[in-house]
């Protein structure tokens, strides 16, 4: 009965999904949401480094820049199509990611955040300077539609259908990561690395592999971005952003997957709320970091555990 339940409840949330577009008749909500699915693809990957290997990256921006820059230019200067484009600065991402692990492996802590940092700051002026190629200040406009099998994407509604297929690729791929070998490696690591290296384990080989997957994940889900805003500049990949982005897998709760799904809605609904506060913006985010740290320090999918274990335990006492 209870595995009826959850196959019927899978199906359920499966169908609202699938069927999201439907009845959202308002575009900017149906915006966000694609926005948010985006997004999501950079938490998981911060997940899989911070919340499972235990190293804070404050640089995701970089990485989430390059991949878009890449695979724009790869689109508009070589007329490659979106899927090749993608591949491309994806793997353009996941080199970067190889060049400032290796240095960063001698780093920790602090030291390692403050390498990210500028690893990501390094990425914005070298789009705001390097003009001939990412036209500067100004930007690139007219990214153009990605196009698959000969449909090309325009609307809200096909962006949302795309965006959940990379989603669900995603997620896949970084549950069926955190579930193997090597994310149970990175487990190990994040524990205490020093018994890891004297169990055999090459930590920084797996150290250096978690940069290089966050930083794929963050890549390709700059190439989404892309083409879904048709336009880059480097005014979207500021330190403002690593901070969001931190911020959504604390929230969530960096050690699980779910939770980067979960902090990137929340906070991406969050974020749209306080526009109003542009200022102030990073102040609210600390105040959420603290806030979340102090009383929620397994974000969000703890609170959800929380409630399922109380729910299952008055069960049983009814029963």
């Amino acid at each position: 009965m209870k595995k009826n339940k959850k196959i019927f409840l899978m199906i359920a949330v499966c169908v609202l999904i699938l069927t999201l577009p439907l009845y959202i008749n308002n575009l900017y909500y149906l915006h966000i949401i694609n926005l948010a699915g985006i997004y999501t693809l950079v938490t998981i990957g911060l997940n899989l480094l911070s919340g499972y290997t235990g190293q804070t990256s404050m640089g995701q921006a970089g990485f989430f820049a390059v991949g878009t820059y890449v695979s724009a230019l790869m689109m508009m200067n070589f007329n490659f199509p979106f899927l090749v484009a993608i591949i491309i600065g994806t793997v353009a991402t996941a080199a970067c990611g190889l060049i400032i692990s290796i240095p960063a492996m001698k780093l920790s802590g602090p030291y390692l955040v403050l390498a990210t940092v500028g690893f990501g700051e390094i990425t914005r002026l070298v789009l705001l300077n390097w003009t001939p190629v990412t036209k500067g200040a100004a930007g690139l406009t007219g990214i153009p539609y990605p196009e698959i099998f000969g449909l090309k994407i325009t609307s809200e509604g096909q962006f949302f259908y795309l965006i959940l297929i990379f989603v669900i690729l995603g997620t896949y791929i970084a549950v069926r990561l955190a579930k193997s070998k090597i994310g149970r490696t990175f487990s190990a690591i994040r524990e205490d690395d020093l018994a890891a290296e004297a169990m055999g384990v090459p930590v920084n080989y797996y150290k250096i592999a978690a940069f290089v997957i966050s930083a794929m994940f963050a890549g390709l889900a700059g190439g989404l971005f892309g083409v879904f805003s048709g336009v880059a500049s480097p005014d979207n990949f500021t330190f403002d952003d690593s901070v969001a982005f931190l911020c959504m897998s604390v929230i969530g709760g960096n050690r699980t997957i779910l939770g980067g799904i979960a902090g990137a809605f929340v906070l991406t609904i969050i974020s749209e709320l306080l526009r109003v506060f542009q200022g102030t913006r990073l102040i609210i985010y600390g105040f959420i970091l603290i806030f979340t740290v102090i009383y929620m320090p397994n974000g969000l999918v703890g609170i959800m555990d929380n409630i399922k274990k109380n729910y299952r335990k008055n069960n049983k006492i009814n029963e």
